[in-house]
């Protein structure tokens, strides 16, 4: 894959992060808008892909996305090759619930608009059992 390539897809791919949420712990928020029927790329592929940008093209990168990069992998500046953000850790582990949630973890999309900034949730109630897990939710 050409490095203008792989550029194009890790802005493509990373729309989110984790961040301190209000509902509970560590949250996923959104890094720019998804709209309804995106795919959020909350879940990683089965194999990790690696992703070679020389740090002279960083800047090539949405600012959110090279910020991630740098501060998960600052030895780019050395020339190291990188993970996409999203597939150091199973972001999909952290959406907190919500009665009225965005994401649909089945098909990995929004269900509705998420603005940047807000936090990325799901219903916790689409698991089967969830009573045994999750006895406070009615």
């Amino acid at each position: 894959m050409s490095q203008q390539e792989q550029i194009v897809e890790l802005n493509t791919i990373t729309r989110c992060k984790l961040a301190p949420s209000k509902i509970h712990g560590i949250g996923v928020f959104a890094i720019r808008d998804i709209y309804k029927g995106q795919k959020c790329y909350l879940s990683p592929p089965t194999s990790p892909k690696f992703y070679h940008i020389p740090y002279g093209s960083i800047n090539k990168l949405f600012p959110e996305v090279k910020e991630l990069i740098l501060e998960r992998w600052p030895s780019i500046v050395n020339g190291s090759y990188i993970l996409c953000p999203n597939d150091m850790v199973f972001l999909i582990t952290y959406l907190n619930h919500n009665d009225e949630p965005n994401y649909d973890k089945f098909t990995d999309t929004a269900i509705k608009d998420i603005k940047k900034g807000e936090e990325v949730t799901q219903d916790y109630r689409v698991m089967m059992n969830y009573k045994e897990i999750y006895p406070w939710l009615k």
